[in-house]
């Protein structure tokens, strides 16, 4: 029973890594049953098991690569003590796994359009992430002069730069490159003051050490 629970997470995990990589080649529009059915090595009637219908498969798709983005920055910085090392660390985590799959890039992009209510579950995820970051660390006391009640809207100000940036700076032809140092410590920078921390100065002597 085991074994057979295990082989059926790893078919739809196939299944929704498939649909993640014919997405990020081609868009939505082209990511037809048989396209992810043939990237996926599976049949067209397998993917039916557990998936109700193409869209099923689209709703699901961005919810599963940001849960599995959000445990691997999770891991990144699981060491971290303050906000100004969960920062640091987790955008250099944020960018190195966008690098290792640039796909995700394309899918959350298009996904406001192909699948509307699973970008706006994406974008809550990840801000309730930031916020609770933020929350720690004004409980803390780390940061200052700020009402709690601001630190969700602080949070999506945050995702929106990022994202920003890695337009303008990483990704290129479907590919994401990696964010330039001086790019990086800006970003630190402009959120350290706006919150009162000094995140930005650590950033640079460990980037220079480095």
């Amino acid at each position: 029973m085991a074994k057979r629970a295990q082989k059926a997470r790893a078919t739809r995990q196939a299944i929704l890594n498939a649909a993640a990589a014919v997405v990020g080649r081609q868009g939505y529009g082209k990511a037809s049953i048989a396209r992810i059915a043939e990237e996926a090595g599976v049949s067209h009637g397998l993917i039916y098991l557990y998936f109700e219908n193409q869209q099923d498969l689209f709703d699901q798709l961005l919810p599963h690569l940001g849960e599995e983005m959000l445990r691997y920055i999770a891991e990144c910085s699981s060491d971290a003590e303050t906000f100004a090392d969960r920062e640091r660390l987790g955008i250099t985590a944020n960018f190195n796994y966008l690098q290792q799959n640039p796909a995700l890039h394309r899918v959350m992009n298009e996904a406001a359009f192909f699948s509307p209510q699973a970008h706006q579950n994406y974008l809550r995820r990840m801000a309730a992430g930031y916020t609770r970051s933020l929350q720690r660390a004004w409980a803390a006391g780390e940061i200052t002069g700020l009402d709690k009640s601001e630190l969700e809207v602080i949070a999506y100000m945050m995702i929106g730069a990022r994202e920003f940036l890695l337009e303008r700076y990483a990704a290129q032809n479907n590919k994401i490159g990696e964010l330039p140092e001086h790019v990086k410590t800006t970003y630190l920078r402009i959120v350290g003051r706006s919150l009162g921390v000094d995140i930005a100065a650590d950033h640079s002597k460990l980037a220079s050490s480095g």
